[in-house]
């Protein structure tokens, strides 16, 4: 027992000796990773936030609501089953991040090199409007002016629409101007060139423009004009996302496929490409570059659009050079998309270009990127003339295939100018909607969490369902 005592005696009378002399002794970097980083790399952010993009080129919602596709035996999304959808901000958190790093003296030498710092604010600040572009077209109002302050405002209020997307253009307008010459790092979509990120800002720029062509034509014309020659001017400019093989990192239509076979070409969009055709050799050649015959006719057939399909084998679906590859680039943004959008606006009277001759060419820019040969091309768009603004919104509709966004923006603005490529609602309906969506309503956690601002986006806005129709729209 003595020696007990005298045991803990002593543990007590080191311990005393060595917190007392904790105040005096320097340990160094003992407890510093040196494989850690100190300060947060700009490159790396860049990355992250750039693998978000990649969602916006294959996602399914959208490419349902143009009917490019149809469902197979669970038909319920292409009903609108889906009417509720949250916010992400995950993406615009690292992009400010980003910018501070560039802009606070204690860290821009060491963001510096990833390449200029004006250059690196502006890759970010383009891509923070490239996801605030889609979110005020998917829902309408948002949080902006108030968004992404933590918790110096957890309840931040919900924007007009027009303010909002007006505001982003100033906003791609000011990333334009800070960009000189040097490129980034981290940048896994352009490669760092800041030539292709000048492309990028004016070729959204362009089609924000055009979005306001009934909304408020007037800014959507200047606008359009300021941008018209930084967009992408040839299909070898077409800003593309480039996917690899790797399951962290590849196509998700690739994986979609990887088990069955969810998603066929819709009846809709295969009708239409056979045209005066046959199934066998259609009209439109693109089909054949689109989409397979079906497995068991070895003709083109289009499943109906929101119906249960599953005698899948009997139609067509999605080409193989997509479903069934991983690393397949998918269009951001395209040369013909952009044709067609100077095609619209020569005929809003916008500019003073051919509304026709670039309607053409659009036809043009789509067969090549699609692999269609020259002579077919020509055979196609002299059977095809250009007559008013109905042929532009179908063959833009055409080259938009897969590009569900975008397209689905177009379909409800030129919808509100009267000469949308119509399109049918399914013989079934399910959630809230009454027809094709106009927009996506919030998730069901916004008036719980934020109820004032979203009782009050509401009442401006008008119901949140799938019906609205967005001021964008109107």
């Amino acid at each position: 027992m003595k020696k007990l005592n005298k045991l803990k005696a002593l543990v007590a009378l080191v311990s005393i000796l060595i917190f007392t002399a904790c105040d005096t002794v320097d340990f160094g970097d003992i407890n510093t990773s040196p494989n850690s980083a100190t300060v947060g790399s700009t490159a790396l952010l860049l990355t992250g936030v750039e693998r978000s993009v990649a969602g916006y080129t294959t996602q399914v919602i959208p490419n349902l609501y143009s009917q490019y596709i149809s469902e197979g035996q669970y038909p319920e999304s292409s009903q609108y089953d889906d009417d509720t959808f949250a916010f992400s901000y995950g993406p615009f958190i690292e992009i400010q991040r980003i910018i501070d790093l560039c802009t606070d003296p204690e860290t821009s030498t060491n963001a510096a090199a990833n390449g200029p710092v004006n250059n690196q604010i502006a890759a970010a600040s383009l891509l923070r409007v490239f996801f605030f572009k889609h979110m005020a077209e998917r829902w309408g109002m948002i949080p902006y002016t108030e968004a992404l302050q933590g918790l110096e405002n957890t309840y931040p209020k919900y924007d007009d629409q027009l303010t909002v997307y007006k505001s982003l253009i100033d906003e791609i307008d000011t990333a334009l101007a800070l960009i000189t010459d040097g490129d980034i790092e981290g940048d896994y979509i352009f490669g760092g060139d800041m030539t292709k990120w000048s492309t990028f800002g004016n070729t959204m720029k362009m089609v924000m423009a055009l979005t306001l062509s009934n909304a408020d034509a007037t800014t959507g014309q200047t606008a359009f004009n300021e941008a018209i020659s930084g967009a992408i001017s040839s299909n070898s400019e077409n800003l593309v996302y480039p996917f690899l093989d790797d399951d962290l990192n590849d196509n998700a239509w690739q994986d979609r496929f990887e088990t069955r076979v969810d998603y066929l070409l819709s009846d809709t969009f295969v009708n239409a490409l056979i045209g005066t055709g046959t199934n066998l050799a259609p009209e439109d050649p693109r089909l054949e570059k689109m989409g397979e015959p079906a497995l068991n006719t070895g003709v083109y057939t289009g499943a109906p659009y929101g119906a249960q399909n599953t005698a899948l084998a009997e139609y067509s679906y999605i080409t193989s050079d997509i479903i069934y590859n991983g690393s397949r680039e998918m269009p951001i943004y395209t040369y013909a998309q952009v044709l067609f959008a100077r095609s619209e606006a020569a005929a809003l009277g916008w500019t003073s270009e051919d509304a026709a001759s670039l309607y053409e060419q659009g036809i043009s820019a789509s067969m090549e990127q699609w692999g269609v040969n020259s002579t077919d091309a020509d055979t196609y768009i002299a059977e095809n003339p250009y007559t008013d603004a109905n042929d532009m919104a179908y063959e833009k509709w055409v080259a938009g295939f897969l590009m569900g966004y975008d397209t689905w923006t177009d379909w409800r603005r030129q919808k509100s100018l009267g000469y949308e490529r119509p399109l049918s609602p399914p013989a079934i309906l399910q959630g809230n909607a009454t027809g094709i969506p106009n927009r996506h309503g919030y998730s069901t956690q916004e008036p719980l969490t934020n109820a004032e601002n979203y009782n009050e986006a509401v009442q401006l806005q008008g119901p949140d369902d799938l019906n609205t129709i967005l001021a964008l729209f109107k």
